[in-house]
């Protein structure tokens, strides 16, 4: 299913046999009758509508067609109103929730929170409780299949759709559900209701939570089944962070600390893994005499599952305190894993990219003010041998240089900036994507010193990867530089760019267009006037490149918001040119000039200008049809148009594109 009409199901039909016998080799369909299609006889009517297809592919015998109908749930509940879906869809797929196939159930289970979330914004009250009496059931099916990755499925698309229904409907019927299962002999089902549990936590509110939800926590904390327990210590801390601080340091930090201590590592682990919600839910007095030395005791456990579990969520447990709660003790322990002086065991080596990933939440927790405890283990990151770890750092530079400010970024990275700028590409990168950011940091004498970078970065011939992002950077470098760099240096890169042989590139360079012609109306530049003649050359060059760049600037310009647009500089500066554009050869031109004239005439003052006028009667009668589509015209040419119009030959098809056309023009 591709569209919304008969001819995009039967356009597929040529792909249906080849997928009919990937599926026979899979063993999803028999491999009797391997000379026959399993379409071929049931009957298959190119006069149904999507619904009437849907409704018959859902009886289908044949799994392909059950699973194709499925497959499709979400787009086809898109296409229809809440009635037809309630009556016509909803009620169907029982079916496919008791299907025989495990890919059918999968693919529903996947296609329900999608669906939902289409039809529920759309539903009326009444008709939002008619959903969850037919949808509801199924998920509860589904939750108890018994394939374990239809059940994961399904707990997703629970997660995913429950918060968007009203707060009784979640109380009754999810919730009741829920906790039956809490009371399930199976020991899945406890762990299904435990995740479930923990994760719509956030849709209920305090006091459903501390009543309805946190009991069943503690009951499930003292199941004798280990991995119950490892569940309810994973989603303990959801819990509690979205019940009452008092509440949450009371009754369930008790069971947290409880969990903590089980015999079983595994459990121990998930309490390791859950510490940063944990924290969110107690008070500053009991967080650092409690919890926090709790970070020691899993650092330091015997298994080194848990320890890396402690040193892989040790940023973010700091990044949910205040600055005054994080001890040097407790910074120096982030620290030993850059420095490779952790207790992590076998897999120190993924230590330091734990250490550079958190690095910037754990930098802007403690502030600038406790960058000397984190200096050292910042460089020792940038000379890590790993270059993800280094290529971390480098995307995350900007970031850290904002918050210490110019002094400390001048002194502590602008050596690890270079350090980057001579790494691998893969590294490189990260520092060049955020180029301008980092520069806006620095003061004008040490922003001077990469100037050259930004030039050798335009005749990048290697990676036009490393051009894209320096045109799409171009109109922030404008007002960082000063003017005398702008005109010896940035302009002439600018102008180079929209002359780039990679249409990325030349698209980027365009699209600063605005900022730079507002740099210039600033500072009243001495060199505008130049900088706007080599613009209007673009327009009348012979490589049609350079006349389509000219057309996408001016479309950039119209498409910017009416405090960012100039309309006085545009009539004066780029419609004169843009109008020629309209009679241009290359279709691709006279489209984005099309569309940069429908923009226009919505514009104060251009809709009952002349030229403008004759532009889009020009373009009107244009013959190609994507110029005519732009221009608002409507015509039913392709497949689909040619059959609802009785179209069969291909002779047929040519007169009536022609016959289309000619009446367009």
């Amino acid at each position: 299913k591709t569209g919304g009409g008969a001819d995009d199901w039967r356009c597929e039909g040529g792909l249906l046999w080849g997928y009919c016998r990937r599926m026979e080799t899979e063993g999803f369909v028999s491999a009797e009758n391997k000379d026959r299609l399993p379409e071929e006889d049931e009957e298959d009517n190119d006069d149904w509508n999507d619904l009437e297809r849907f409704q018959n592919f859902m009886v289908s015998q044949h799994p392909l067609r059950r699973l194709v109908c499925v497959r499709g749930l979400a787009e086809l509940v898109h296409s229809l109103s809440v009635e037809d879906a309630l009556e016509g869809i909803l009620p169907m797929l029982e079916q496919a929730a008791s299907d025989e196939e495990s890919s059918v159930r999968d693919a529903l289970a996947s296609q329900l929170a999608p669906a939902l979330k289409n039809l529920l914004p759309r539903s009326q009250p009444n008709q939002v409780a008619k959903v969850v009496a037919l949808v509801w059931p199924l998920s509860v099916s589904l939750l108890q299949d018994r394939d374990q990755q239809v059940r994961a499925v399904a707990e997703d698309a629970v997660i995913e759709y429950a918060p968007l229904l009203p707060r009784d409907l979640i109380e009754s019927p999810v919730l009741e559900c829920v906790v039956e299962m809490a009371h399930d002999g199976a020991e899945e089902q406890r762990i299904t209701a435990m995740k479930l549990l923990g994760e719509l936590s956030f849709a209920l509110g305090p006091d459903l939570v501390m009543r309805g939800v946190a009991p069943e926590v503690m009951t499930l904390a003292e199941d004798p089944m280990f991995r119950v327990r490892k569940c309810a210590a994973l989603h303990i801390g959801k819990v509690a962070r979205w019940s009452a601080k008092g509440y949450a340091v009371s009754d369930l930090f008790p069971v947290y600390l409880s969990l903590a201590e089980d015999e079983i590592w595994g459990v121990r682990k998930a309490c390791a893994e859950s510490m940063s919600d944990v924290a969110a839910s107690l008070t500053p007095d009991v967080r650092r005499s409690r919890l926090l030395p709790l970070v020691e005791t899993f650092a330091s456990d015997v298994s080194r599952w848990v320890r890396n579990a402690a040193f892989q969520h040790l940023g973010p447990l700091i990044a949910t305190l205040s600055a005054d709660e994080v001890s040097p003790q407790l910074l120096q322990l982030y620290s030993s894993m850059a420095m490779g002086k952790c207790n992590g065991g076998a897999g120190d080596n993924e230590m330091p990219n734990f250490c550079a990933y958190n690095f910037p939440a754990v930098v802007l927790t403690v502030g600038k003010e406790g960058w000397p405890m984190l200096q050292e283990a910042y460089h020792e990151l940038v000379k890590d041998i790993q270059w993800k770890v280094r290529r971390t750092l480098s995307f995350s530079m900007h970031e850290i240089a904002l918050i210490l400010g110019p002094e400390l970024t001048q002194s502590s990275l602008l050596d690890a900036m270079d350090v980057f700028l001579n790494d691998l590409d893969e590294v490189k990168i990260g520092v060049l994507q955020n180029l301008s950011k980092i520069l806006s940091v620095l003061d004008s004498e040490s922003r001077s010193r990469y100037v050259e970078l930004v030039c050798s970065l335009e005749m990048e011939s290697d990676n036009w990867r490393f051009r894209h992002l320096l045109s799409v950077q171009l109109g922030d470098l404008f007002s960082l530089f000063s003017e005398d760099v702008v005109e010896s240096e940035l302009y002439p890169i600018f102008v180079k760019l929209l002359r780039d042989p990679v249409a990325e590139v030349r698209n980027g360079a365009g699209q600063q267009l605005g900022q730079i012609l507002r740099r210039l109306r600033e500072t009243d530049a001495s060199w505008k006037d130049e900088f706007m003649s080599e613009l209007s050359e673009f327009a009348t060059d012979d490589c049609f490149q350079a006349r389509l760049t000219y057309a996408f600037m001016c479309d950039h310009l119209v498409g910017l918001e009416d405090g960012m647009f100039d309309a006085e500089g545009f009539q004066r500066d780029f419609l004169p040119q843009l109008v020629k554009l309209s009679s241009d050869k290359v279709t691709n031109i006279r489209r984005l000039v099309g569309n940069c004239i429908v923009l226009l005439r919505e514009k104060k003052g251009f809709g009952s200008q002349a030229d403008v006028k004759e532009c889009v009667e020009l373009l009107q009668k244009d013959t190609d049809i994507d110029v005519l589509r732009t221009m608002g015209k409507n015509l039913d040419i392709g497949i689909t148009g040619w059959r609802l119009n009785g179209v069969a030959s291909g002779a047929e098809k040519d007169l009536e594109v022609k016959g289309k056309l000619a009446a367009a023009s």
